[in-house]
């Protein structure tokens, strides 16, 4: 049976992948650097959204779905998760030899001595780092599942946002706060998320309200996070509300009928898209023929050139089927 799609939700999956993807051409063609000038800090507003849209798009469908034996839904999250992930990063990690990007790769035995530790660090792609915490947000999201089928679970969530807020708040003005040596805080920031996902679509049903606030909210937050990264202040706090706005404002984007089939092989397709990207965005990165476009328009370009192309061959491996579609991550 085709698992129902939710086309609200679909779109937000979209829009999140078009970010990761110019955020990884706009760090391709260097312009997160100084010497870009002003025009780095609206890109960086922007395409940060992306990956925690995709944290609350998980903790909306996972939070609230049926309630498994913990081994049960381990056992098909991981499916889901690891197999193309190896699939994929095998693939890479072969093509990456060939090109002689590892240095410590100079031979067969090389390439087969460094496979897994590459694999189990990340250092094949750094761009798939995304999978690390999605894994430590799946080994919690059993227990999560339980503790939101109580009676009072949305008080409950509410006051684990309202702490999230507090924290993030905390932490940008006293970066110490909660730091601990040899520890990253960013697997708690993106638990807010995955929370808020939940809220948002479990508890804020009003579509007309949630249409206007998250757009008002949106544009506001947005505003505040160009003028703070330009005068260099902690903009994370207003970083997170700019996000839940977003997740707001597409959740309830009211879209033509005809969108609607696009949107949701769109959606089926972003995992695909999500690890096949990457090589596309680095090969027209370092192609000598972007001068001909302006340099503000050059992620925008690439951005829809590479989307395009991983589209077209998540559609092929779909159509085709030579692979299990549970291998490729359709």
């Amino acid at each position: 049976m085709k698992q129902q799609r939710i086309i609200s939700l679909d779109l937000i999956r979209t829009i999140a992948i078009l970010l990761v993807i110019m955020q990884h051409a706009w760090t391709g063609l260097q312009l997160d650097e100084p010497s870009a000038g002003w025009g780095r800090f609206p890109y960086h507003a922007l395409v940060v959204m992306g990956v925690p849209l995709f944290f609350m798009l998980s903790g909306a469908l996972m939070l609230d779905a049926r309630i498994l034996p913990i081994r049960q839904f381990l056992g098909r999250r991981f499916k889901r998760l690891l197999l193309p992930y190896l699939l994929w990063s095998t693939v890479i990690y072969v093509l990456s030899a060939v090109m002689h990007k590892y240095p410590e790769v100079c031979s067969v035995s090389d390439a087969l001595r460094c496979y897994i530790p590459y694999l189990l660090s990340g250092s094949i792609n750094a761009s798939y780092w995304y999978l690390f915490v999605l894994i430590g947000l799946y080994l919690l999201t059993p227990f999560l599942q339980r503790a939101l089928s109580a009676p009072h679970a949305r008080r409950l969530v509410e006051y684990a946002l309202v702490l999230w807020g507090v924290w993030m708040l905390l932490r940008a003005y006293y970066p110490q706060f909660g730091s601990m040596h040899y520890y990253s805080a960013s697997g708690f920031m993106y638990l807010g998320f995955f929370l808020a996902g939940h809220y948002c679509v479990k508890y804020l049903t009003d579509e007309r309200r949630n249409r206007f606030v998250g757009t008002v909210g949106f544009l506001i937050a947005y505003a505040l996070n160009v003028w703070g990264l330009s005068v260099g202040v902690n903009v994370s706090p207003v970083h997170a509300i700019a996000v839940v706005s977003l997740f707001l404002a597409l959740r309830s984007l009211p879209l033509p009928h005809r969108m609607g089939a696009f949107v949701c092989s769109s959606g089926r397709y972003t995992y695909v898209i999500y690890f096949v990207h990457v090589p596309i965005v680095s090969l027209l990165c370092m192609l000598p023929v972007w001068s001909w476009c302006p340099v503000w328009l050059c992620p925008v370009v690439i951005m829809t050139i590479s989307y395009v192309v991983s589209y077209l061959i998540a559609f092929c491996l779909d159509r085709l089927r030579f692979i299990p579609n549970s291998w490729v991550g359709i």
